[in-house]
C-alpha cells in the first residue's frame, strides 16, 4: 500500500512539475461535479452570448434609421403601413420629380458661379465637369456602386440632403494634385536657354483616388486600366491611408446605427485619363451635384 501511494504522489508531482495547466483542469472538473458551482456557470455560459446578441444586433437592428446627416430628422411613424402597388408607384414617381426639382435648382445656382465644379450623373453614367452651366469635360462612368443606405433613405431625410450641392472637404490620392516641376540653376544665360524645364517623373502613374464631401458624401474613383507592378507599393500606401482614415472601433460600430452621422459612399470606375483630368481640374472646396 506504501509503494502505490509513492507512485501516486511521484506521479502527481511528475505532472505539476512539468505544466500548470492540468492542475487547474483538475480543479475545473471536480467544480463542475457539484450542483452549487455547475448551475450558475451554465447560467452564465448561456446569458454571456444573450446578451452580447440583443446589445449588438437586436436592439441596433430595431433601432436602425438611414439617416445621412445630422442635420436632418424626421419623427418615425410607430405604425405599420401598407401602400398599394398604385400607391407606391406614385409615390416612387414623385419622389423620382422632386430629386430632379432639387438636382436641377442646384445646377441653376452653381451656373453663376466663376469656379470648375463636378456633376456626377448616375442615371446617365457619367462624372462631368461643369463651369456656369457649360460642360468642359465629359467622363463616362464605366462601373459604378452605391451604398445601400442610398436605397432605405427617408424622402422627409432625402430632400433636406440633396437640398444644396456637396462641398469638397478633403481628398486621397495615390498621384500629386499638380506635377512638381525641378530646375535647376543655370551657370550663365547660355546654359539657362539651354536648359529644358521638365515635371519630376511622378512615384505613380496609375489614378485612384477618394473624395471626402460635406454631409457624409465619400466618392471613391478608381481607373479602369491595371496599374503597372511597379505602382503597386503607391496603391497599396493609398488604400492603407483610406482605411486608416474610415477606421472604427469596435464600439463605434457597434453604436453607429444609432447615430445620424453615416457615410453614404460611391465608388466609381473610369479610365485612367479621365480620373487624372478629375482629380487634377476640380480644386479643393469645389462642389458636386448629385442625381441618381
Amino acid at each position: 500500500m506504501e509503494n502505490k501511494n509513492q507512485l501516486r504522489t511521484d506521479s502527481e508531482q511528475n505532472i505539476s512539475g512539468t505544466s500548470g495547466f492540468f492542475p487547474v483542469i483538475k480543479l475545473f472538473l471536480q467544480l463542475m461535479k457539484k450542483p452549487r458551482y455547475f448551475i450558475p456557470f451554465l447560467l452564465i455560459s448561456l446569458a454571456v452570448p444573450l446578451i452580447l446578441i440583443v446589445y449588438s444586433v437586436v436592439i441596433p437592428v430595431s433601432r436602425f434609421q438611414a439617416v445621412p446627416w445630422s442635420g436632418a430628422t424626421t419623427d418615425s411613424l410607430h405604425h405599420e403601413v401598407k401602400p398599394s402597388r398604385e400607391q407606391k408607384e406614385k409615390l416612387a414617381t414623385f419622389i423620382d420629380l422632386e430629386k430632379e426639382r432639387i438636382f436641377l435648382n442646384n445646377k441653376l445656382h452653381l451656373a453663376r458661379q466663376d469656379s470648375i465644379y463636378l456633376v456626377l450623373d448616375l442615371k446617365d453614367s457619367t462624372i462631368n465637369l461643369e463651369i456656369k452651366g457649360v460642360t468642359v469635360r465629359k467622363n463616362r462612368i464605366i462601373e459604378s456602386r452605391m451604398s445601400n443606405r442610398f436605397h432605405l433613405i427617408d424622402h422627409e431625410n432625402l430632400v433636406p440632403w440633396l437640398a444644396k450641392p456637396f462641398t469638397l472637404e478633403k481628398a486621397l490620392a495615390t498621384i500629386p494634385k499638380a506635377p512638381i516641376v525641378v530646375k535647376q540653376a543655370p551657370r550663365d544665360t547660355a546654359e539657362a536657354a539651354l536648359m529644358a524645364t521638365k515635371p519630376e517623373p511622378p512615384q505613380t502613374t496609375a489614378v485612384f483616388f477618394t473624395f471626402y464631401f460635406d454631409r457624409n458624401l465619400v466618392i471613391e474613383i478608381d481607373q479602369n486600366d491595371p496599374p503597372d507592378e511597379e505602382d503597386f507599393e503607391q496603391i497599396k500606401a493609398y488604400r492603407k491611408q483610406r482605411k486608416q482614415e474610415n477606421h472604427l472601433s469596435l464600439w463605434q460600430k457597434m453604436n453607429l446605427v444609432r447615430h445620424a452621422d453615416q457615410k453614404m459612399k460611391i465608388r466609381l470606375v473610369v479610365s485612367e485619363e479621365d480620373a487624372r483630368s478629375i482629380y487634377r481640374a476640380v480644386p479643393m472646396n469645389t462642389h458636386l451635384i448629385l442625381r441618381w
